[in-house]
């Protein structure tokens, strides 16, 4: 195995440290697996939180003990780190970033599960004879249902979750080419997105203060919600330099920051974001918790790699399960869970049951179109020229020249959120 100070530099805005006496660098040892471990846990949490919150379990009376659209900022920071994670190392491997196969491998991903559900959810409106929202249809066929709900307002329906998967795939329209742009130049992205965090805070703080915008916007909108996925961006970035990892594993040796940033999102979704005004909700209930997400992911990977009960509950089969079909569960919730808890319920069982039930329901339903439908269409409609060469992790700062007389190593590409 190789240490930080065995590693040759790729960019130049890496500067390796040189100490004599290091520990393993584990968290460079993660971010080199295959597939990361803990990610898919943070993905089951993350929709598992989104569920909570569409089920009105997010509370205990009054009082809200978790805010359960905190799984849709995870879900940000995860794609952010993740897609900028795969980009940088594949600029690593071949000294360029392919775009147009990029955008074939977010295709891929993206269009199975989300056009079987827009099909499926109307033809079951169709056979109930209740209205299609055509609005919405249109507005998710083109990714801008969140700018849709934004100015005609959150009505409820079938579509309306989709707009988180709207503004995820504006943001990937313009990072990936700037990013691309950056490196090509030998320019760090860390400046830009350094600067571009604050830059959403202060314009949030505009509309909020000197226009009166109302939280529909705020809450939906490319530029007041891009601070969590350039957050996550700018946690890829720093992850290639072996001074932020040593940081990392310091504190993961310490045991306490992990329940402490936890105790500090539930905190901030209880207390900012339930009991406090319009201003408090999206100035610093937001920045807080992009912040603690940002430090919680890290010491995710960190603990999921050792042994230990933190390990054996973040590698659990079922959460991995859950994490590596949470996006078609996110997709297909609003027509399974609800109608199955309250199917159950009307059959006489205790409310508990149903949700239970419902869960596991949404469970088969996500993982059967995940196996035959998803993976099917996403392996014919993935780019042949870099699927095997992508499922090769990409090292930490390193170099690797491409080698064009070898064949790529055969692999299962990383799943991007």
């Amino acid at each position: 195995m190789k240490f930080d100070t065995d590693l040759p530099l790729q960019h130049p805005w890496i500067r390796e440290a040189s100490p004599m006496h290091l520990p393993p660098p584990v968290l460079l040892t993660a971010l080199q697996q295959p597939r990361l471990a803990g990610l898919d846990a943070l993905r089951a949490v993350a929709v598992l939180l989104v569920i909570v919150n569409h089920l009105g379990l997010d509370r205990i009376g009054p009082v809200m003990v978790f805010d359960g659209s905190l799984g849709v900022e995870l879900f940000f920071v995860i794609s952010g780190f993740l897609i900028t994670w795969l980009l940088l190392g594949e600029h690593e491997r071949h000294g360029r970033i392919a775009l147009g196969a990029f955008y074939q491998r977010r295709v891929a991903r993206l269009l199975p599960a989300s056009l079987a559900y827009l099909l499926v959810g109307m033809g079951l409106l169709a056979l109930r004879h209740q209205p299609i929202p055509w609005g919405a249809v249109v507005s998710t066929v083109l990714y801008g249902t969140n700018y849709y709900q934004a100015f005609t307002g959150a009505a409820a329906h079938y579509l309306s979750h989709c707009w988180s998967l709207a503004v995820e795939e504006q943001f990937y329209l313009v990072w990936p080419f700037l990013l691309a742009a950056l490196l090509r130049h030998g320019r760090s992205p860390r400046q830009a997105l350094g600067l571009s965090i604050p830059l959403v805070w202060l314009y949030k703080a505009v509309l909020i203060f000197g226009f009166g915008v109302g939280e529909v916007y705020l809450y939906r909108a490319l530029e007041t919600r891009m601070d969590q996925l350039t957050a996550g961006c700018l946690l890829a970035v720093l992850l290639k330099t072996p001074r932020w990892r040593r940081h990392f594993e310091q504190l993961a040796r310490q045991g306490w920051p992990l329940p402490a940033l936890v105790a500090g999102l539930v905190l901030s979704t209880s207390l900012l974001r339930d009991t406090g005004t319009v201003a408090d909700q999206q100035l610093f209930g937001f920045a807080l918790e992009t912040v603690l997400l940002c430090a919680l992911l890290p010491l995710v990977l960190i603990k999921a790699t050792e042994r230990g009960a933190t390990a054996a509950l973040l590698n659990a089969p079922a959460l991995v399960l859950i994490g590596q079909i949470s996006y078609g569960m996110y997709l297909y919730h609003p027509f399974v869970v609800h109608p199955v808890r309250n199917a159950i319920v009307r059959l006489g069982g205790p409310p508990a049951a149903g949700i239970l039930v419902a869960i596991a329901a949404l469970v088969v339903v996500a993982w059967a179109s995940f196996q035959w439908f998803e993976q099917p269409l996403r392996e014919w409609l993935r780019p042949r020229s870099l699927s095997s060469d992508l499922s090769r992790p990409p090292h930490a700062g390193t170099h690797r020249p491409p080698t064009r007389s070898a064949p790529a190593a055969p692999g299962r590409p990383s799943p991007a959120t």
